[in-house]
């Protein structure tokens, strides 16, 4: 399978540009003409490398042909967490490394045991940004999707994360991305248990998005506060879930809406994607 990584934010569409002409069951992620990358590609990129070699495919990733963006995988650990088990084909730059911890999470891999601290530097970086009130709602959210990557979301291939924070110099849109990337039972299979129905694709979504996962649970009221609590302060926000065949994404702007829609290729686990802007 060859997954095409071109232009500005690809994973953000709403399907994937997948090849299956010739398919050998190994992966591809074809890079070469990516423009743009946010803290999704970044996380979803080592996520989908790691789950095709933990099923014995081979990995291959063809690095972009601006060499900016090429050192922006490397910077962000992308190159690093492939190396072990993917072929890189094509010219990836040596890099000292700056500390920008101010402003950047490189892709990590997150765990029940290292959470903890994940969520400290996350904590950091969103009250850097937001100040201490909207930060602490930002974190809120934050901490719930980590916890959701760490417990029914996490596997033996683990779950990634990366974030950073943008001051507007180039996308005139100052604020903070984060993104976890998971392979476990996904969204619909969750839900399917805590509620007792059968759902799949889009229901599965909207209900999450409503909050029924966690009213399923008995626990809270789900994905909407969290999301509204992290737009907190800011000039809005958007949250995107893809989650087996059914991608949705939720915006405040300024009022909630919420779009789910079924889609083609479908992907392992979950995949979650928030950003906030702020003045």
């Amino acid at each position: 399978m060859r997954i095409e990584l071109a232009g500005r934010n690809p994973l953000r569409r709403r399907e994937l540009r997948a090849d299956f002409h010739g398919d050998t069951g190994n992966l591809v992620l074809d890079a070469r003409g990516l423009q743009w990358v946010s803290p999704l590609e970044l996380a979803a990129i080592v996520t989908m490398g790691t789950v095709a070699a933990a099923r014995g495919r081979e990995v291959h990733l063809l690095v972009p042909h601006d060499p900016k963006i090429t050192s922006y995988l490397v910077r962000m650990n992308v190159v690093e967490l492939l190396k072990p088990f993917a072929e890189i084909e094509g010219s990836v730059p040596s890099q000292v490394r700056r500390d920008h911890s101010d402003k950047l999470l490189e892709v990590a891999e997150v765990t029940p045991a290292n959470i903890d601290d994940i969520s400290e530097t996350l904590g950091r970086l969103v009250k850097a940004r937001l100040g201490p009130e909207a930060g602490r709602a930002a974190f809120r959210s934050l901490g719930e999707l980590l916890s959701n990557a760490t417990t029914h979301g996490y596997s033996e291939t683990g779950a990634f994360i990366a974030a950073q924070l943008y001051s507007g110099t180039l996308s005139r849109t100052p604020g903070f991305e984060f993104a976890v990337c998971d392979s476990g039972d996904g969204i619909q299979k969750v839900l399917s248990r805590t509620t007792n129905q059968d759902l799949e694709g889009p229901p599965a979504l909207e209900l999450a998005l409503n909050g029924g996962n966690r009213r399923g649970e008995g626990r809270g009221h789900g994905l909407p506060n969290l999301w509204r609590q992290a737009v907190r302060g800011g000039k809005g926000g958007e949250l995107m879930l893809r989650s087996g065949d059914a991608v949705a994404t939720a915006k405040l702007r300024p009022e909630p809406t919420s779009i789910c829609s079924r889609v083609a290729e479908p992907v392992d686990g979950t995949w979650a994607w928030l950003r906030v802007r702020v003045p």
